[in-house]
């Protein structure tokens, strides 16, 4: 079938949520840091801070790797930070310090929020192409806060659909919430593509759902173990998606997962 809407992640993919040179590791530090320090002035009794960090850092590793098989109403920022407190020994907060402690988690890390190199070039040209757009994002924020990033840097014009994984309650690798977006676009599977920069949630995730998959290609990749994935595409930057889809909008091509049967 002829490509008739092209559908993107975002962080990683549209904006970098890590600052320039860092980690994701570094970046969830430096939220969790300020979470850290914000109990602090609480005079809650915690563990030295480095200790605390790198406990943090293997909740939120170890909620990550398992979220296909999480319960979803659980995947939310104040959820994942009431258990991070938990392990540093702060139990049974009161709701407005959970409220409090997102707020300092997210007010660390989104001064570092920016587009990637090309976006707009990108976008204007699969617009301009008349393809229809669309954003999924795996997310324990609010989606009204990425909102406000997406809006602060004029992106929210290109999509015509928006879903956080956090309100939606539907996750990527999830074939779910592919679906929802696709409904939204009036597009069948075969019609759209996937672009992201996770070979799991979505190159395989997109592909389970009969979607071609873009992969931004990244030094480290990582899969579950015993899943193996070919994208449709591989892209370096964002301006050389706008040839792929091309070729896929004039002379339909089957998605490999299709192809594997």
């Amino acid at each position: 079938m002829a490509l008739r809407g092209v559908i993107f992640d975002m962080g990683g993919t549209l904006l970098h949520f890590t600052p320039e040179g860092q980690s994701w590791e570094q970046s969830e530090k430096l939220g969790t840091g300020a979470v850290y320090q914000y109990l602090r002035t609480l005079e809650y009794t915690l563990p030295p801070e480095q200790e605390a960090l790198d406990a943090a850092w293997q909740v939120t590793r170890d909620t990550w790797a398992g979220i296909e098989h999480a319960d979803v109403k659980s995947l939310k920022l104040d959820t994942v930070l009431s258990v991070i407190a938990q392990g540093w020994g702060a139990e049974d907060l009161p709701g407005d310090v959970y409220q409090d402690m997102a707020a300092a988690y997210m007010g660390a890390i989104q001064p570092y929020v920016r587009p990637l190199d090309g976006v707009y070039e990108m976008l204007r040209a699969l617009r301009d192409d008349g393809l229809r757009l669309g954003l999924i994002s795996n997310t324990f924020w609010p989606g009204s806060v990425h909102l406000q990033d997406l809006e602060r840097f004029d992106l929210t014009p290109y999509f015509e659909r928006l879903i956080f994984s956090s309100d939606a309650e539907a996750w990527k690798p999830n074939s779910g919430v592919f679906l929802q977006a696709l409904d939204t676009l009036d597009l069948a599977p075969g019609e759209a593509a996937y672009v992201g920069d996770s070979l799991y949630f979505d190159v395989w995730g997109a592909q389970q759902a009969g979607l071609r998959s873009v992969w931004i290609e990244q030094p480290d990749p990582w899969l579950p173990e015993g899943i193996e994935v070919t994208p449709d595409a591989t892209i370096r930057t964002l301006p050389e998606l706008p040839a792929i889809a091309r070729d896929w909008a004039t002379v339909p091509d089957v998605p490999q997962s299709e192809k594997r049967g």
